[in-house]
């Protein structure tokens, strides 16, 4: 049986951008887009009107935003994965859409290349999920990595864990040789050993990061870290 193509709508305050991303989508193998819309209020009665699957969006609308329309559609219970699209790196506007459950983000200006591999990431998703009859713990796995966004967990870090300081954390041991300890990190990110501790426990609970133990001759162990798939030195 085949399988219905994905139902697309985009959306971007310049008609001639939208356009050219409708005329890209549609060329993708297994996408259809069902209608393009320039603001708040044309997306909206778009959705509603031809429920598609997928919705890519960029944040600056004339009227509202794109962060006020995903609000709309989470407060309304309508079901639309979104790729969100903009040209702002404000921390606020990246943590308010994870927090709102997109999919992907892309920041403007990109390639095609960067379009094209978010699609057909998604596509694997949806395949995926519809696939399964039922759901077990590999399979929910492998959707979870499906939907990371570079690397990082799909969730919104818990209070206390700032994006900026997880992002340094991880670089730290992105270029660490080795497994490093809590210590020789937050000597390398500028953080308390305490603070360090806290964001490698983090990223190990979300399979970011690997903890291990170096035994010495006498007393407690010492608690190592790297990033998951980083080979050793």
């Amino acid at each position: 049986m085949t399988s219905r193509p994905i139902r697309v709508a985009v959306v971007d305050d310049d008609f001639m951008i939208a356009n050219l991303h409708a005329k890209f989508v549609h060329a993708q193998k297994g996408y259809e887009v069902i209608g393009t819309a320039y603001n708040y209020e044309q997306t909206l009665s778009l959705i509603t009107r031809s429920k598609p699957d997928l919705l890519i969006l960029d944040v600056y609308m004339p009227d509202r935003s794109g962060i006020d329309l995903l609000h709309t559609l989470r407060t309304q219970k309508i079901a639309c994965d979104v790729i969100l699209i903009t040209a702002a790196k404000e921390n606020d506007i990246v943590e308010e859409g994870f927090r709102l459950g997109i999919f992907d983000y892309l920041i403007k200006p990109f390639d095609f290349d960067q379009l094209k591999k978010s699609l057909h990431k998604y596509a694997q998703f949806r395949s995926r999920l519809t696939s399964v009859s039922h759901l077990d713990q590999e399979t929910l796995d492998e959707l979870k990595k499906l939907r990371a966004i570079e690397g990082t967990s799909t969730k919104l870090p818990p209070s206390g864990i700032d994006l900026k300081t997880l992002e340094r954390i991880r670089k730290c041991l992105q270029q660490a040789e080795g497994p490093q300890s809590a210590q020789t990190i937050a000597e390398r990110a500028g953080v308390s050993r305490s603070t360090a501790r806290t964001y490698l426990v983090y990223l190990v609970e979300e399979n970011i990061a690997e903890e291990e133990l170096l035994y010495g001759s006498v007393g407690r162990p010492q608690r190592l870290y790297r990033l998951k798939n980083q080979p050793t030195a």
